[in-house]
């Protein structure tokens, strides 16, 4: 069996969570779910954070906070939000517009992106970081895991602590999906540690690190600036794993790209022990 740590990213906090641990067998499920027939091979638990990250009022309202991060991943697209008026819902929907025309989807689901995204990238980096990581680096030396999934926001959470506990442990495989972790200024330009001459680093306890990140996700980007501004990263080639909804952890999961690196999960593609069971 692989032992496989998973990082959710945002909005996944539900009712029914009245523990960590309950919130964590949840999402276990749905993940070995969504994995199918390539979970026969691993022993999957999740890093669950969360409560940690939920905000008082669950209106989709967003905060300054959260509209200044959503300004500068609109640069990243070429789009200068400055020269509009204000920073109502009109301000919002004219740059997920802006966006949609550029990218030819529709305005709704960029939108959704931006609302169910941004608030809590800013609750992690405002007041959230250090109570997620002591909780996260708590479940990877209970767990050790050989393989380390991290969808989204959980691609950060995953990058950071893996860094706090280097030379205490070892992970073979690193695999990131849908991550914002090159987005500049909101992310990248916030990290602990924190780049280098421009450049972020993999983990030195991480053997191999593959990033994989549908053509159409709004939350992973730049589109291909994962591999250039961090050292030793693998990017997948464009895949779409949902046209409707190009973030979803569980399409992700679906996808055959996802099974096919669980299955060569060590460097340079290899697997040092049990090769996860896939079909065909």
């Amino acid at each position: 069996m692989t032992r496989v740590l998973a990082f959710h990213g945002v909005r996944n906090y539900r009712a029914s969570d009245t523990t960590p641990r309950a919130g964590a067998a949840r999402l276990r499920a749905e993940w070995l779910e969504a994995l199918g027939p390539t979970a026969s091979g691993l022993d999957l638990e999740h890093a669950y954070y969360a409560d940690l990250l939920r905000g008082q009022k669950q209106s989709g309202e967003l905060t300054d906070d959260d509209l200044d991060l959503v300004a500068s991943w609109a640069r990243v697209w070429g789009i200068e939000p400055d020269g509009v008026q204000g920073r109502a819902t009109g301000w919002l929907r004219w740059v997920c517009g802006r966006i949609a025309q550029r990218t030819g989807e529709r305005p709704a689901v960029v939108e959704k992106s931006v609302r169910l995204f941004f608030p809590e990238v800013t609750r992690y980096f405002a007041a959230g970081r250090d109570g997620v990581r002591e909780r996260v680096r708590a479940a990877l030396l209970r767990h050790r895991p050989q393989v380390v999934v991290a969808h989204s926001l959980g691609s950060v959470v995953a990058y950071e602590s893996l860094h706090d506990l280097a030379g205490e442990l070892e992970v073979e495989l690193l695999l990131t999906l849908g991550s914002p972790l090159a987005l500049p200024h909101a992310i990248f330009h916030r990290l602990d540690p924190a780049p280098q001459r421009g450049l972020g680093a993999r983990p030195a306890n991480v053997g191999r690190w593959v990033n994989i990140a549908d053509t159409g996700d709004f939350v992973a980007v730049p589109k291909g600036a994962l591999a250039k501004l961090f050292s030793g990263v693998e990017e997948q080639p464009d895949i779409s794993i949902a046209p409707l909804w190009p973030h979803s952890a569980l399409d992700y999961l679906r996808h055959t790209s996802v099974r096919d690196v669980l299955a060569q999960r060590g460097p340079g593609g290899g697997s040092s022990d049990n090769v996860v069971d896939t079909p065909g």
